[in-house]
């Protein structure tokens, strides 16, 4: 039997809630509409979200399942004071460079300024006790509590009955006994009460941030480390393509197929850009101090990724501050070299 949704009255509690389209934070926005509670959901986005990372408007699924939903869904960009928490976080790293319980903090601290601003009693949140390692066990889960600022006022629906009550709950406004018991990592009990409430169409279920990836956790260490005054921009590219340091001071992305070459030149802004004149291959984006001997060691090096060029000698062109310099890249670089330079 599918579990109605009450209709919510001008006097029902409001609450903001964490959102993003997966299985947990649907199951708890569901339990709040379930008790007539108005709902604001916030959607998080940054340059490492799986689902999309590419699109700074928000999850395409989060958006659609709170659509089905009918919840007013707002989406909120983590910025670069979220990217100094990732490259200095005061609780650590999880097993790549992601630093879940900052990150939680984060998140929960601008939830705290949208429950203030629309005179909301909580923020919700998908969290189950025990099922993540880093960020959600009893002393992690309290610690997030206290650091956010929202003491009283988090609330877990999917494990309340294991952590205190909260303060709308102790104030009669939202019904504890409605709430659930759920804790450890199985995720069956989740999945049969999302089907017998005709929930579907998840976004990331599990997880969805690119910091766990090693590979993109190594460039953007690469990012801290070397690259001088480093920006968003220099997050989002970690995303895309082959990265390469030529030495501490030059670092080159190539683009894997036209698609990415596309969005490299698009997202290159002022840095310079480098392509072939008429054979199809790579684009190269250069970050750093490009000097005249560095630019046939970039020729050679998208020569290598560029099976179709043809000719012993191929014009290779660097566009920069609407000036073009144009080379001869005589020969590729070698596997061990390409070895050598892969970030």
């Amino acid at each position: 039997m599918i579990t109605p949704v009450a209709t919510p009255t001008a006097n029902t509690p409001k609450v903001v809630a964490l959102f993003s389209g997966g299985l947990d934070s649907t199951l708890a926005l569901r339990l709040m509409l379930e008790q007539g509670v108005r709902v604001l959901a916030l959607n998080f986005v940054s340059p490492f979200c799986k689902c999309n990372p590419r699109n700074s408007g928000g999850c395409r699924l989060a958006a659609t399942v709170a659509r089905n939903m009918g919840v007013e869904l707002r989406v909120m960009s983590k910025g670069l004071d979220y990217l100094r928490i990732v490259e200095r976080p005061r609780f650590g790293y999880g097993r790549g460079l992601n630093p879940c319980i900052d990150c939680r903090v984060y998140m929960l601290r601008k939830a705290a300024e949208v429950m203030r601003e629309i005179g909301a009693v909580c923020v919700v949140t998908g969290e189950v006790l025990g099922q993540r390692p880093m960020s959600q066990h009893r002393r992690a889960l309290d610690l997030i509590e206290r650091e956010s600022g929202l003491a009283g006022r988090l609330l877990r629906p999917l494990s309340a009955h294991h952590l205190p009550a909260t303060i709308p709950e102790r104030e009669g406004l939202i019904h504890r006994e409605k709430m659930l018991d759920l804790s450890g990592r199985r995720r069956s009990p989740q999945l049969a009460m999302a089907k017998a409430r005709g929930l579907e169409g998840f976004g990331c279920p599990s997880g969805g941030c690119l910091l766990t990836d090693p590979t993109i956790a190594r460039r953007l260490q690469d990012v801290f480390d070397r690259c001088t005054a480093w920006d968003e921009r220099d997050a989002r590219l970690t995303t895309l393509g082959r990265h390469f340091r030529l030495h501490p001071g030059l670092k080159v992305i190539l683009g894997r197929d036209a698609e990415e070459n596309a969005r490299l030149e698009q997202m290159a802004g002022p840095l310079p850009v480098v392509s072939f004149t008429r054979d199809p291959g790579p684009i190269a984006v250069l970050r750093g101090d490009c000097g005249e001997g560095d630019l046939a060691t970039v020729g050679r090096l998208l020569r290598h990724f560029a099976p179709k060029a043809t000719g012993e000698c191929i014009e290779v062109c660097r566009k920069h501050d609407g000036q073009e310099t144009t080379w001869t890249a005589h020969e590729s670089a070698t596997a061990d070299e390409v070895k050598e330079w892969a970030i």
